[in-house]
């Protein structure tokens, strides 16, 4: 790859593409130049994102929220720090909660909040934070847990999908940790979770065969201290900006960047920055671009406005399969060729035909098709390959230059990054 397609991978992987002349800009810098930029703006001067939910109306009986959904939505179109809003939405499909059990807006927009401010810090510490954090202790029970009944399931889940994995612990260290995280509660009054010491099992657990586990920190101690966690670590952030873990081309990758998760002492940010710089020096693999991130990619490349998308915009992607703050279920969005479904891509392409229609005529993607020049086009678009002649021939086939703009934003070369 050039500089350029260095770069333009790069911000595919980590935030969501770049409009043709932001790219331009990041390759004249250069990609390692560019790597600093993305993890520290404030040295770059680059401008601070504003608060995406400053202004938003959050009363649930007030549309709070559809609300908190669109207004994300357009901040990830106009972040200036897309490193940051990236790592706020991998962890949000990490350490997940949603809407859909959580009634109060303010609860997942806090959530968010706390992802964006701490989330390239101590992963403990995250951990810790987000146990005790309000959307989490409803969505997944933790309000209701008491001495008298603990509820297992934010222990489970804290153990298989937030830090260790399948295989790592028994059902015995799943109870242990729900009777020593008892004694939380949280309602809509109540500006953060409060302890009641009067419902929590103050007995002391053994916990991944560490004893004296009783309450927040000493669980997420065990935990972290657990030797399968640093590569569990590493997984998923290879999965998330690198490609297929089983993969051979990405063999040691994992090795390396759980040793650099250790050597960081669990922060997040240096391991994803020396992944990323593993990934610019070729240790990849094609990733399938999920819903989301393809739809603010598009909107971003294009300059078309997430308005014209209408305050209904998540009602029209929906039928992509990935609303934020709406996931499945706990264990997130699937990923890779689970995307390609004929639902999903029914609903990329119309979705594609909207962005291209609100695309000015004087958008570089737009010069491109007017001048014929699909090298160009594929540039604009940030794609690290051109496009291979069947898609070059269905694009010069479109009726007119919005059709062929909508068949290149759901070409196969699009869809991958």
């Amino acid at each position: 790859m050039d500089e350029r397609q260095r770069v333009a991978w790069l911000h595919r992987r980590a935030g969501f593409g770049l409009h043709p002349d932001a790219l331009s800009a990041a390759a004249a810098r250069g990609a390692i130049a560019e790597l600093d930029r993305l993890f520290d703006p404030d040295a770059a001067g680059v401008p601070a994102d504003p608060d995406p939910w400053a202004d938003t109306d959050l009363d649930p009986d007030n549309g709070g929220r559809r609300n908190i959904v669109v207004d994300w939505l357009r901040h990830l179109v106009a972040t200036r720090r897309p490193y940051r809003s990236r790592r706020t939405w991998l962890l949000h499909g990490w350490l997940v909660s949603g809407l859909g059990k959580v009634p109060v807006p303010e609860f997942m927009v806090d959530q968010l909040r706390l992802y964006a401010a701490a989330g390239g810090g101590s992963y403990p510490d995250l951990l810790r934070a987000v146990t005790t954090d309000r959307a989490m202790l409803v969505y997944l029970d933790g309000r209701t847990s008491t001495a008298d009944a603990p509820n297992e399931n934010y222990g489970r889940e804290l153990l298989e999908l937030f830090a260790l994995g399948v295989g790592n612990y028994t059902e015995a260290d799943v109870l242990a940790a729900a009777n020593a995280l008892t004694g939380w509660v949280v309602g809509p009054r109540l500006a953060t979770a409060r302890f009641v010491p009067s419902r929590h099992d103050g007995s002391p657990q053994t916990l991944l065969g560490v004893d004296g586990v009783r309450d927040v920190d000493s669980v997420v101690d065990a935990i972290v201290g657990h030797p399968a966690h640093p590569r569990f670590v590493a997984e998923r952030i290879v999965a998330e900006l690198l490609g297929d873990v089983a993969d051979p081309s990405l063999g040691g990758v994992v090795e390396e960047l759980a040793a650099a998760y250790v050597a960081a002492d669990m922060h997040l940010d240096p391991v994803v920055r020396r992944a990323l710089e593993l990934g610019l020096g070729g240790a990849r693999t094609p990733l399938v671009v999920a819903p989301v991130p393809w739809l603010v990619g598009a909107l971003r490349a294009t300059a078309a406005d997430p308005r014209d998308l209408g305050r209904d915009g998540p009602d029209r992607f929906r039928a992509m399969g990935q609303v934020p703050m709406i996931p499945p279920d706990v264990s997130g969005w699937p990923r890779g060729i689970d995307w390609f479904t004929a639902s999903s891509l029914v609903a990329r392409t119309n979705l594609a035909a909207a962005i291209a229609a609100g695309t000015a005529a004087s958008q570089p993607v737009r010069v491109a098709l007017d001048d014929g020049d699909l090298d160009a086009l594929a540039e604009h678009l940030g794609l690290v390959e051109p496009f291979t002649a069947a898609t070059a021939a269905a694009i010069r086939g479109a009726g007119d230059p919005t059709e062929s703009l909508a068949l290149a934003l759901i070409s196969p070369e699009n869809l991958l990054s």
